[in-house]
């Protein structure tokens, strides 16, 4: 350092305080060499110029210098706009930075330090992640929502496998991700274009999972970077989807849901396969609801459905239609097996008293059953089948299964 004519400062990497400096340095800022130790960065150069120096992340290969840049400096109590370059150094095997200053060009320099300081202020100002990487995504500069978003320090992304081994800790997930970005980028660059945006989650240094909406562009020799956080927005769509697809007491799917996956799992089914379709209603319910009130009639059907998820496959769509009546769609293996799971279900349910709040109540169920092949009639013909199959269960005593086949 002490033979270089330009001023030049060894500082920690995590803190920005400032080891050794050398003697251009000291004619530069005005103080002795000793001053120098353990000096925070903010007090060299100012506030405004220390926090830009904070932003700029591992700019090039250990050894080689960084790309210049400009800061207005608060040199020895005057405003002083410098060009400044940063270098990574291994020393005993500890990583720092090495900052060299010298006097920026005189012509427009002030000029195109105000434009920088407008654009890094601007960056800052923008509400999601904002990152520029070089060709091989290492990091240069990152705005102040990146660092608020994730949390990560320049220490702890020295590299873009520090990122991959932090943000996505799971090693299944991180393959997914690794894969997803860079074939997402390589098809935006062969077409030269942005790269279509896409959601992952990334775990922050807190410990706490984002959903990250991940945008992209090539630009130069350059990285552009976008991290929108789509957390609240994607948990309130799920939210939203869940409500308008389930039965909001049971938690199964409602009736519209039912048919159209109902609808789609028949149209997407080979010629041969069996389909079964059971209709399920309750004996009785209203008694229920008119004895023991409408909480119990609640509990009771909460319980119902547990008892009937039970014994239905976890492949198999069960649904509320509406009030106490129930369907399930089911695959087949053999003609009798939807009469036979239909007999399981109302084995379970009139097996032994529903515990409800301390009063024991008795049930029972109606099913029709029937088996169909879905290249040879569409799903509703199906359902309504099994719908007069139950009607059936039901004019003849309840509690029993009814089959009728085509």
């Amino acid at each position: 350092m002490g033979c270089v004519g330009a001023p030049m400062v060894l500082v920690e990497k995590g803190t920005l305080h400032v080891r050794r400096a050398n003697a251009n340095a000291a004619v530069l800022f005005g103080l002795g060499l000793d001053a120098f130790e353990d000096l925070p960065m903010e007090d060299l150069v100012g506030r405004e110029a220390s926090i830009l120096l904070s932003q700029i992340w591992s700019v090039a290969p250990i050894g080689v210098p960084g790309e210049p840049f400009l800061i207005r400096a608060m040199v020895q109590g005057q405003e002083r706009v410098l060009m400044v370059q940063v270098t990574k150094l291994a020393i005993e095997g500890e990583l720092v930075r090495l900052f060299t200053f010298t006097d920026a060009p005189p012509q427009g320099s002030v000029s195109l330090a105000g434009w920088q300081e407008n654009v890094v202020s601007l960056l800052d100002w923008l509400p999601f992640g904002f990152e520029i990487a070089s060709t091989d995504d290492q990091i240069q500069f990152a705005n102040a929502t990146f660092k608020a978003l994730f949390g990560y320090t320049q220490d702890e992304i020295e590299s873009i496998e520090d990122w991959w081994r932090l943000a996505y800790p799971d090693p299944q997930y991180r393959e997914f991700a690794r894969s997803h970005w860079h074939s997402s980028i390589e098809a935006a660059r062969r077409e030269n274009r942005e790269m279509t945006p896409f959601d992952l989650n990334v775990m922050t240094a807190s410990g706490t999972e984002r959903r990250i909406q991940f945008r992209h562009r090539t630009i130069g020799n350059f990285n552009v970077n976008l991290y929108i956080d789509v957390t609240k927005e994607r948990a309130y769509a799920e939210q939203l989807k869940a409500l308008a697809d389930t039965d909001p007491l049971t938690g199964i799917l409602n009736r519209r849901r039912f048919f159209e996956e109902a609808e789609e799992i028949f149209s997407r089914a080979g010629s041969g396969r069996s389909m079964g379709v059971l209709m399920l209603d309750i004996d009785h319910f209203k008694s229920i609801n008119d004895t023991h009130g409408h909480r119990a009639g609640d509990l009771v059907l909460m319980e119902f459905v547990r008892r009937c998820q039970e014994v239905a496959r976890p492949d198999d769509r069960f649904a509320r239609l509406g009030g106490e009546e129930f369907a399930l769609l089911l695959t087949a293996g053999e003609p009798a097996a939807a009469g036979t799971l239909a007999e399981r279900i109302r084995t379970a349910i009139h097996a032994s008293p529903f515990d409800i709040e301390g009063t024991a109540i008795p049930l029972s169920v109606s099913i029709g059953a029937t088996l169909a092949d879905p290249s040879k009639e569409p799903f509703g013909s199906a359902i309504l089948r099994a719908d007069n199959a139950l009607y059936e269960a039901k004019r003849t005593g309840r509690n029993r299964v009814v089959t009728i086949n085509a």
